[in-house]
């Protein structure tokens, strides 16, 4: 029962982490998108319109994003039960990217004053314990992954793509030849 709940917590950990790591590393990459669109004016008329509100009113203009793209997401599902899977999986991707540059944009907007309202302060402070706990939780599992990738020769070492191929057929050899 105490490994199931220890593989229980692991895989959470991971899944969390996840959408951490898309958080992160889909970030920037959203960013130099939205600094590339030339609407520049209607960035900056949204900045001041979120400055002019109040904390509350900012809550409900920070959650539109997901509300508006909703119907996207369903009509992807819809086209995927139609049997048009490229299609339906790039509208439900574009949408998830829609949803996810207006919400990072926003967050970004306005932080501070949402960071006021006490409960999501409370919130924020929870989310960001979990992001640690979840790089805790997972972080034996990682070293070990790592270090087989060390001793495979995977990381480290030479570079390139044939010096890491040689070194993953060695090590695969060296495991058959230790079995024999």
């Amino acid at each position: 029962m105490r490994l199931l709940k220890r593989i229980f917590w692991t895989v959470l950990a991971f899944a969390f982490l996840g959408l951490s790591w898309l958080w992160d590393w889909l970030g920037p990459l959203v960013q130099r998108v939205i600094d590339l669109l030339p609407l520049e004016r209607l960035k900056q008329a949204v900045i001041r319109f979120m400055d002019r509100l109040p904390p509350y009113p900012t809550l409900v203009v920070f959650l539109i994003p997901i509300v508006v793209i909703e119907p996207f997401k369903i009509l992807a599902l819809w086209i995927l039960a139609k049997g048009q899977i490229l299609l339906g999986v790039a509208v439900y991707a574009g949408a998830e990217l829609l949803r996810f540059s207006l919400v990072a944009f926003l967050f970004k907007a306005c932080r501070d004053k949402l960071l006021s309202i006490g409960w999501f302060a409370v919130a924020y402070g929870w989310f960001i314990e979990a992001h640690e706990w979840a790089h805790r939780q997972v972080a034996p599992f990682v070293a070990g992954v790592r270090q087989w990738l060390r001793d495979a020769g995977l990381i480290g070492g030479e570079r390139g793509f044939l010096p890491k191929l040689r070194a993953l057929w060695r090590y695969s050899r060296r495991g058959r030849a230790g079995s024999r």
